[in-house]
């Protein structure tokens, strides 16, 4: 009888095994196929959030706090994470939906998709570069320092300029428009503290999308660490 159960948990494991090793092949490299089912899917479980956000009115973004709502983590062959940002006074603003794919070591593979009550943002992280898509058009890629290049001129276009650890400015058309805050020192939390220590008040739609993308991107990535 006991080497029955011995033999009956011996099974278990090797099918257990099976079951982790078969879950993480397809998470390590995703085919573009597997990364746009994902996003499918994210993009669905963020539906049921978008009726709880507050449409960001123009002057709003200095409200922008680093407080979220719903925020889930879970780390297991990938790391998949959720949450909402909110104003300093609670209100719901920007959803984020992230999944952090197997990779080789110091390399990055990961999926980010964000959306407020009228914009949705999608960052595909592969290596050294982040593609932007915002509202299902390609606005370019992203640089490790920070810098957006426009997908059609291969131009810079925007830029997070993480060399300032204090404050980084974030400039868009050669004009600084906001300071994202400093990250607090780990395990520290400041109760809704304001995200930008500066927004300009003469931005443009496509300025504000421009310095929303770049902000979520790096206040997401500062959480998850």
């Amino acid at each position: 009888m006991s080497m029955l159960v011995i033999m009956a948990g011996f099974l278990v494991m090797i099918v257990l095994g099976i079951y982790f090793m078969s879950k993480g092949f397809r998470n390590f490299r995703p085919s573009k196929k597997k990364v746009q089912k994902d996003l499918k899917k994210m993009k669905a479980e963020m539906d049921t959030w978008a009726e709880e956000l507050v449409p960001i009115q123009k002057g709003d973004l200095e409200l922008f706090s680093l407080n979220q709502l719903k925020k889930n983590v879970r780390k297991s062959v990938s790391t998949t994470a959720q949450g909402i940002y909110t104003t300093i006074f609670n209100e719901p603003i920007v959803a984020y939906s992230y999944r952090k794919y197997a990779a080789p070591k110091g390399k990055l593979d990961a999926l980010l998709y964000a959306r407020t009550a009228n914009h949705e943002y999608a960052y595909r992280m592969k290596d050294d570069k982040i593609q932007l898509v915002i509202d299902n058009h390609l606005i370019g890629s992203i640089q490790q320092n920070g810098e957006l290049l426009s997908a059609t001129s291969r131009k810079p276009i925007a830029k997070l300029q993480k060399s300032i650890a204090e404050n980084m400015p974030i400039v868009i058309n050669n004009k600084e428009v906001a300071n994202v805050v400093q990250a607090l020192p780990s395990g520290k939390t400041e109760l809704n503290q304001r995200a930008f220590e500066f927004v300009a008040n003469d931005l443009d739609q496509e300025e504000e999308k421009l310095l929303l993308s770049l902000a979520t991107l790096e206040l997401v990535q500062r959480s998850l660490k």
